[in-house]
């Protein structure tokens, strides 16, 4: 079931897809959800006020060992902070794979959760699958409520 929740500083919609107890996939939309969940909502709360991020249980059964790894690397990164794709894969302990680093968060399926938008390139922005300003909004967002 895909449910979902307004982000104002966004603009958009947080869409949160739950299969039982694990979070499958997490995107972003303009389509207003059908429905409302809790989860979305607290996912929205940390994009907008800065509020802990919300445990959950992801779904990582489509995932490689490399993906599982590199998001939980990610996973670690600080609000309001970012690393590069070769930091990353680095300290993964693959260096020289920053391109594998990015492939796997072009395909990251928890945005948010995993926040792949804290993962820059060496000399500029990088890429993201919602777009640049989208990744530029985030971070900005993020640097902001941690300074408040």
């Amino acid at each position: 079931m895909t449910s979902g929740a307004f982000v104002p500083s966004l603009g958009c919609y947080l869409l949160v897809e739950i299969s039982g107890p694990k979070v499958k996939r997490i995107s972003f939309s303009n389509e207003r959800p059908a429905e409302t969940c809790k989860r979305a909502e607290e996912i929205a709360a940390h994009l907008e006020r800065g509020a802990p991020c919300p445990k959950a249980e992801l779904d990582m059964s489509a995932c490689t060992d490399f993906q599982k790894q590199i998001y939980a690397l990610v996973q670690a990164i600080p609000r309001g902070e970012t690393r590069t794709y070769g930091q990353v894969a680095e300290r993964a302990g693959h260096p020289g794979a920053a391109r594998a680093v990015g492939r796997a968060m072009a395909t990251n399926p928890f945005a948010i959760l995993v926040p792949c938008h804290r993962v820059v390139a060496k000399n500029g922005l990088g890429g993201y699958l919602w777009g640049t300003e989208m990744k530029e909004k985030l971070l900005r967002r993020e640097m902001e409520s941690s300074t408040e």
